[in-house]
């Protein structure tokens, strides 16, 4: 990525822009240590936000949620951004023309979606009707792996965060997306016989949320008395009022719910990902409700990618904790980290860091946890 800051050139390691130490293990991205993020939040968070705003302005992107008087209101997340006639929202995709208000993200959405064989590379894969047979014969087809069945991915070019180690940041560039926009007729027609399951990631789903859940619905009809599971990949700052529908969905599909908690410290979270985590908590404590529903195959399943330096030990057994004390039971994923975007300078998690965290997230008292993306592990 283009994006480069001060402290991420040369072999030495980097030095911390507010307290002067070098920053042993990991990356210069962010310029300011973690200690600094969380202890010296009013020191850090210029140089942080100047990295956020560079890394948005590149793509054109607004460098905060709007706030226009007397402009459209858009509700789907926690920005509430207020947009005039010219503007664009901070996800990249509701604008403030009254046409496309209604439209964009609704009846039309940005949207990519490709066919994975079953088992693929999901981050709930491990405790999945697809990828086990949790559920059988209700939610699967088979009381092991779906072999021979198809995950249709629905790929939403539109994010409300702004993770500076996105790993599917080129959605971002204008005009060089291979998704484009398409009704949610042309989405539904995409199933197939052998489509046993719809994920919704990006991106994120959150800002073209009303399409897809339309898109859901319609599936749902046509496919009616098959299964076909919904899932959703998210980080889980929609406003509350859309998070129901979603796990309905799940709920009665079989499918689940997949967030990602990117930090349990607010500071950190925001260095990250441009904004706090505190809608996102909020809302998994409302889904961890709905997951006691049906325990098999989980609705529910949590993720946190070991960002190092940023994301370690104490950061997982803060969120492991949280998870836990709404049940031990729902699954936990630990991704490990590769370097992405504007911390294409970090090295990839190593395997002490993996094995603390694992360690970390059972003593919280979660008996589900397992580590992902282990080829990245150093």
């Amino acid at each position: 990525m283009l994006i480069k800051g001060p402290g991420r050139s040369g072999s030495a390691a980097p030095v911390c822009l507010v307290c002067g130490k070098q920053m042993t293990g990991i990356g210069g991205g962010l310029e300011v240590c973690p200690e600094c993020i969380k202890d010296r939040w009013e020191e850090s968070r210029e140089r942080v936000l100047a990295i956020h705003s560079r890394s948005r302005k590149v793509f054109d992107l607004p460098i905060v949620p709007p706030r226009a008087e007397g402009g459209l209101s858009c509700n789907l997340c926690l920005h509430e951004c207020r947009m005039g006639r010219e503007d664009i929202g901070y996800c990249g995709v509701r604008t403030g023309d009254r046409a496309a208000f209604r439209r964009d993200g609704r009846s039309m959405a940005r949207v990519s979606c490709y066919y994975d064989p079953l088992p693929t590379n999901c981050v709930a894969d491990w405790v999945c009707p697809g990828g086990t047979g949790a559920g059988y014969p209700r939610f699967a087809h088979d009381c092991g792996t779906e072999v021979g069945f198809y995950n249709l991915a629905v790929f939403f070019e539109g994010c409300n965060f702004n993770c500076l180690y996105c790993q599917n940041w080129s959605f971002k560039k204008t005009g060089v997306s291979p998704g484009a926009w398409r009704s949610v007729d042309s989405l539904v027609q995409e199933v197939s016989g052998e489509t046993s399951c719809v994920c919704f990631f990006g991106g994120d789903p959150i800002p073209q949320l009303p399409y897809a859940l339309r898109a859901a619905e319609a599936m749902k009809r046509c496919c009616a008395g098959r299964i076909l599971r919904f899932c959703w990949e998210t980080n889980l700052s929609m406003h509350p009022a859309w998070l129901k529908p979603m796990a309905r969905l799940s709920l009665e599909s079989g499918g689940c719910i997949k967030a990602d908690i990117k930090a349990w410290n607010q500071r950190i979270h925001e260095a990250l990902c441009g904004c706090d985590n505190r809608r996102v908590l909020d809302n998994f404590s409302r889904a961890a409700e709905w997951a006691s529903l049906r325990l098999e195959p989980p609705l529910l399943v949590a993720s946190t990618v070991l960002v190092p330096g940023y994301v370690g030990e104490e950061e997982v057994y803060r969120i492991a904790s949280f998870i836990a004390g709404h049940s031990p039971d729902i699954p936990y994923a630990l991704l490990a980290f590769a370097p992405h975007f504007c911390l294409e300078d970090f090295p990839t998690t190593s395997r002490n860091q993996a094995e603390a965290c694992l360690n970390a997230a059972k003593e919280a008292g979660l008996r589900r946890v397992r580590l992902g993306n282990r080829h990245l592990i150093h």
